[in-house]
């Protein structure tokens, strides 16, 4: 969606360069429910566009070559021990706390690089949350240069649940700007 900056890896370099990670991640978690996202549909979305039939074009598992363990999900909600839902999505607002209230479920997305938080709210019936999880980019990245002129800088940092319970772990960088591997 941005213009093409001819310093950077081909589509066909950068696939090859992210099946290593990528198979790395599949030894580490063989079975994963995965989220579509801006970034990872692109290819879809630009085939859609152009009158292509959906028989035309591979699934993500056959792209990555990954297993069918991996399954892919537009959104994705699933029972959390303490009764409540939680639901995920790669980014439907920058309001976290406003789409979890909609959703009626705690809620997780990602996609605002520059946003990390979590917002509780109240029911009648429970203590609800909404995790916003910032973003795992290497803000130094070619492919992430369009970013170099905004006055916000990405969070570096997910998410995890715990016990029902939302959590924030933070990615600590260096001077350098780079993650000193070590994750409080």
């Amino acid at each position: 969606m941005h213009g093409q900056d001819p310093d950077l890896p081909s589509a066909g370099d950068e696939l090859g360069q992210s099946r290593k990670v990528i198979k790395e991640l599949e030894t580490m978690f063989p079975t994963m429910d995965v989220l579509h996202s801006n970034h990872g549909s692109l290819a879809y979305r630009r085939s859609f566009k152009a009158g292509l039939p959906k028989a035309y074009i591979k699934g993500y598992n056959e792209v990555l070559q990954v297993s069918s363990k991996w399954k892919w999900h537009e959104e994705l909600s699933i029972p959390l021990p303490d009764g409540n839902t939680v639901s995920f999505h790669h980014g439907k607002s920058a309001n976290v706390l406003a789409v979890g209230q909609k959703q009626g479920t705690c809620y997780v997305q990602g996609h605002y690089h520059t946003k990390y938080k979590i917002e509780y709210w109240g029911n009648p019936m429970s203590l609800l949350w909404a995790m916003q999880v910032g973003c795992l980019i290497d803000k130094d990245a070619l492919a992430f240069a369009y970013d170099k002129l905004f006055k916000d800088r990405p969070v570096i940092g997910c998410g995890i649940i715990l016990d029902s319970q939302p959590k924030l772990l933070p990615m600590v960088l260096n001077k350098g700007g780079k993650w000193n591997k070590v994750c409080p």
